[in-house]
């Protein structure tokens, strides 16, 4: 896993955007383009330490996907801690760079640096992130999960959602569930549902959006203990199985997910999301503790 939740985020500033002042309006002509390195990049403990590096473009130009991963960076990932230094190799078959030596650990903080040089000129980068404390996992047994129709209702007519209760990591308060239908297809797809008229094109003109939703909570008590989180049916679109993964974030993570979509003020002025990356990077470096279940939407 290699968080597609951010990943899926990540596709939304990997272009270069200017916008003009106060108009609400994004300026292609006279934008002076700044290259960039785009980061992609969640350390999880118990799983493998990996990194995407990748490179902004003008709105204007066509790409190829090739392009836009940079393979020739110079990046390593220091423990914050003892100062170790892990050099990032970079892996063709998946795209990332990886830190096989690299066990990440909660509680511990991690910096990323990254040098390469884009369109002739030498950039770099540096975030640091600090992984949530242990303690956090799915409570199954609390959880609201197992079989059951879309949209279900109890004896007295209230819906009953799909939901998930978890120990709390100490001095976390956002949590995140990626949600994944395993069995996603324009046959399993939920077309009679309140939510809109759907036909096969309405499918597979946004198939993604509908395969994998997300949600948040945030503002928990930074204390242990016990927490819960919904997973409305506004986001399970199709009949059959789920993966949902839940995570326990550190401030990079929840701030580049929670603004990556919302860069507009009301006033039309455009901003950049929250990425907690020093110098010539945009993107995330972030960390999270991790737990997956699984449920299953019936047919009626």
């Amino acid at each position: 896993m290699k968080s597609k939740l951010l990943s899926l985020a990540l596709l939304a500033v990997a272009a270069g955007l200017f916008a003009s002042c106060g108009e609400g309006k994004v300026n292609i002509t006279d934008a002076s383009f700044e290259p960039k390195i785009v980061i992609q990049g969640t350390l999880i403990p118990g799983q493998p330490a990996a990194v995407r590096i990748m490179r902004n473009f003008p709105l204007n130009v066509r790409i190829a996907p090739d392009d836009i991963i940079v393979t020739d960076a110079n990046a390593e990932i220091v423990d914050a801690q003892d100062n170790a230094a892990h050099r990032l190799t970079y892996n063709p078959e998946t795209g990332f760079y990886d830190a096989g030596d690299l066990q990440v650990r909660s509680g511990r903080s991690y910096i990323l640096e990254v040098q390469t040089t884009i369109d002739g000129r030498v950039l770099s980068a540096r975030s640091e992130t600090t992984v949530p404390q242990a303690g956090f996992s799915v409570l199954e047994e609390r959880s609201v999960l197992g079989s059951r129709q879309f949209r279900q209702r109890d004896a007295s007519g209230e819906l009953v959602d799909f939901s998930v209760t978890f120990e709390r990591s100490p001095g976390t308060s956002f949590y995140a569930v990626s949600v994944s239908a395993l069995d996603a297809d324009t046959s399993t797809f939920i077309y009679d549902n309140p939510f809109g008229d759907f036909d096969v094109d309405d499918v597979l003109n946004d198939f993604a959006d509908y395969a994998y939703t997300f949600t948040w909570i945030q503002d928990t008590p930074l204390t242990p203990g016990q927490s819960s989180m919904d997973i409305f049916s506004f986001l399970t679109w199709f009949y059959g199985d789920y993966q949902a993964i839940v995570y326990a974030a550190d401030n990079n993570f929840k701030d580049f997910l929670t603004t990556h979509d919302t860069v507009q003020e009301i006033d039309g002025n455009f901003h950049e999301p929250a990425f907690h990356i020093d110098g010539d990077g945009i993107g995330v470096f972030g960390s999270a503790l991790a737990d997956t279940v699984s449920f299953f939407v019936l047919r009626p």
